[in-house]
């Protein structure tokens, strides 16, 4: 791993979020081996877009455009997309035509602590929580990411990961800084997602989709879907940080390539997410 001095030098020199391809030792310190990772050194707002989804959902293809748009427009640096598979049965259930489960114990838990009724919903930094305003339809998600990408950062992540191809284990450190005082507890949870999966998709026109290509589809939850708490109430001010360390075993089915961390830091009174970041496990 390349001197912290070095990461410093970048941070300052960036306009934004750097991602940067390097060899990264396992952040746990417990290992040896060298595995391929990434590194991200953050100086801007990042926004967390939860779309709640379900493959045999018709109007659900029309909200995953939506996030891709964001992508497009603003960058993954910015933009990060978590589609949850969860919420009700019959958009979310297997059948022969829709074999593929993607629904997850930790996405069913967030999908419970938000009241998801329908699909597709969605949240942009858990905003508005805990009044049914939460739940956004896709029509509202530009312009909310607009605003929440104009504020200043309250909180900034550096993030190195890296991945064992033997024993397929992730693993992702966390440095987490304050960027200005934060009255209520702040957590971190870190997530996994993973893309370019095909299985069958119901359409708009009621058609199905066998070759139907799913993005940003949550995995797992290492941490359980909130986390831990880093700092207590009152504890956070500026220019605090603290550094964290997950990992967890990919399953057999997932292609690494195609697998990310994403973190956020929230409110743990609000479940208002304070900024979020995403990093390629490999």
């Amino acid at each position: 791993m390349r001197n912290f001095v070095l990461y410093a030098l970048l941070a300052a020199a960036v306009a934004s979020c750097d991602y940067i391809d390097e060899p990264f030792r396992n952040p746990g310190g417990g290992g040896t081996a060298t595995a391929n990772g990434d590194t991200v050194l953050q100086t801007e707002r990042a926004v967390l877009v939860e779309d709640f989804t379900g493959h045999q959902c018709k109007n659900c293809p029309k909200a995953s455009k939506v996030l891709k748009q964001l992508d497009s427009l603003y960058g993954s640096a910015k933009v990060v997309g978590l589609a949850i598979h969860a919420g009700p049965a019959n958009f979310t259930s297997t059948s022969t035509d829709y074999p593929t489960d993607f629904t997850t114990d930790d996405g069913d838990d967030l999908a419970s602590v938000f009241g998801v009724w329908g699909l597709p919903l969605g949240m942009v930094n858990r905003l508005d929580f805990p009044t049914n305003a939460h739940l956004k339809t896709y029509s509202s998600w530009g312009a909310l990411t607009a605003t929440e990408l104009a504020r200043a950062p309250e909180i900034l992540f550096n993030a190195y990961s890296g991945f064992d191809s033997t024993s397929r284990v992730a693993t992702v450190r966390l440095d987490v800084r304050a960027q200005s005082s934060q009255s209520n507890a702040v957590g971190v949870a870190v997530y996994l997602k993973e893309s370019g999966i095909v299985s069958p998709q119901l359409m708009p026109d009621q058609t199905r989709d066998p070759n139907y290509v799913h993005y940003n589809v949550f995995r797992a939850a290492p941490w359980g879907p909130f986390g831990q708490e880093v700092w207590a109430a009152g504890v956070a001010a500026a220019g605090l940080s603290a550094s964290l360390d997950a990992s967890a075993t990919l399953d057999a089915s997932w292609k690494p390539e195609h697998v990310q961390w994403v973190a956020i830091a929230f409110d743990k009174t609000t479940y208002r997410v304070l900024q979020a970041v995403q990093i390629d496990v490999k």
